[in-house]
């Protein structure tokens, strides 16, 4: 190669150098520009989060409180409730029976028989406060022992259990086996006719020390289990020749035994549980007007006015006790019937005929209190109006309410 060939040669390199350099100058100097949320600076990080936030999110569905379910139990008809009332039982078969002593073996005979008829016990104070409530499709039914406190009535084992030698005893354990039967029962005592049989030898119940103790523990026990004691007078007196002075120490006595029972085993808090009810001895009232009006008087010893009066000797003529929803009724002409056959006869007899109550569930606002007089109102009103609740009476925990002719109230 020549001198000449190597000029021309350098030159056309420079020349493509010198081309190369500009366009990379040019670039340089116009940039192409680029989106301003794709340069990556502090600043811009900022701002790009700022315009991310302020992005609206759809908001979520507000849940909507599912309404309140609650139990309510409906009379379509009133109730009617036998009232059998027994005395004293006795475990041996040797033992003739007598008005007032049955043996425990008829005694465990006719329980079946109420049992298998479908009925179930109520105590006197749901009884006289309307809230009788029983298993959906059974009776209810009270059981009433007069002349306590004897042991074959109710006594207690050494280890504090009832015995089921005792009429009472043999019915708690009954009613654990079948608790739809529900254990309630009312004793009317009389606290200064009789000693209490603390001690079992072989088939009976005697007299031994520390008897009171005993005794005292036997009353506690049964009004924490449902057994709950009454006043049947002081001792046992026929009213129709009783003096009107006396009718009144009678009662009083009478309580103040039972509330000094309650102290000696410790339990004075037992004393709020009270109710003042008096069961007629034999059945008869005084005989003038006076002494009735000083007997309806009463007033206990925590100032509790007299609330009912029990009769007795309807056996002769059995008829069941109407509720208190009957205009009819009467809280100081409560009929009781002994348990003769005629009456257990047309007790079981007449099962099939008497009403029972049905379970019905109401709906309430969330927000509706359990006592909301109102909203309760409404929920039986739209139970009734969707036909799944008749018309009646509904006992929905302890308020009552009757329904009809479409009008709903609350019954006091």
């Amino acid at each position: 190669m020549n001198r000449t060939d190597v000029l021309f040669t350098i030159s056309a390199i420079l020349i493509v150098i010198a081309a190369c350099t500009s366009v990379e100058l040019n670039v340089m100097d116009t940039p192409e520009p680029i989106p301003d949320k794709l340069v990556v600076t502090i600043e811009t990080k900022n701002a790009f989060a700022e315009e991310v936030d302020q992005t609206p999110t759809p908001m979520a569905a507000t849940a909507v409180p599912e309404p309140q379910i609650i139990e309510a139990f409906v009379w379509h008809e009133n109730p009617q409730i036998p009232i059998l009332n027994f005395h004293r039982f006795t475990p041996r078969l040797i033992d003739g029976e007598t008005g007032t002593l049955m043996q425990l073996t008829k005694f465990k005979a006719i329980i079946q028989g109420l049992y298998d008829a479908g009925y179930s016990l109520i105590s006197l104070r749901d009884y006289l406060d309307g809230r009788i409530v029983v298993p959906e499709g059974r009776k209810p039914l009270i059981l009433s022992i007069d002349d306590a406190y004897f042991a074959n009535q109710l006594s207690l084992n050494e280890d504090g259990t009832p015995s089921d030698k005792s009429g009472v005893g043999w019915l708690y354990d009954f009613s654990q086996k079948k608790p739809d039967f529900g254990f309630h029962v009312a004793m009317f005592a009389n606290f200064g006719d009789k000693y209490y049989g603390n001690v079992f030898r072989y088939d009976w119940w005697y007299l031994g020390e520390g008897w009171e103790d005993d005794f005292a523990k036997t009353i506690v026990w049964g009004m924490e289990h449902n057994v709950m004691p009454y006043n049947h007078l002081w001792r046992h007196p026929d009213l129709e020749q009783l003096a009107d002075k006396d009718i009144l120490m009678q009662a009083q006595k009478n309580d103040e035994a039972l509330r000094g029972y309650l102290q000696r085993a410790e339990r004075g808090d037992l004393i709020a549980w009270l109710d003042n009810f008096i069961a007629l001895p034999y059945g008869k009232w005084p005989l003038y007007e006076s002494g009735v009006n000083t007997l309806l008087s009463y007033i206990d010893p925590e100032g509790k006015p007299l609330e009912a009066v029990f009769e007795a000797g309807y056996e002769y003529k059995p008829m069941m006790a109407l509720s208190p929803f009957d205009e009819e009724f009467d809280a100081f002409h409560i009929p009781r019937m002994a348990p003769v056959d005629r009456v257990v006869e047309f007790v079981l007899e007449n099962a099939e005929n008497l009403p029972s109550n049905l379970r019905c569930l109401l709906e309430l606002p969330a927000v509706a209190g359990a006592r909301d007089e109102e909203a309760l109102i409404s929920a039986i009103e739209l139970a009734i109006k969707k036909k799944n609740c008749p018309q009646g009476i509904f006992i929905v925990d302890e308020l009552i309410f009757v329904a009809r002719d479409g009008t709903v109230f609350l019954w006091e």
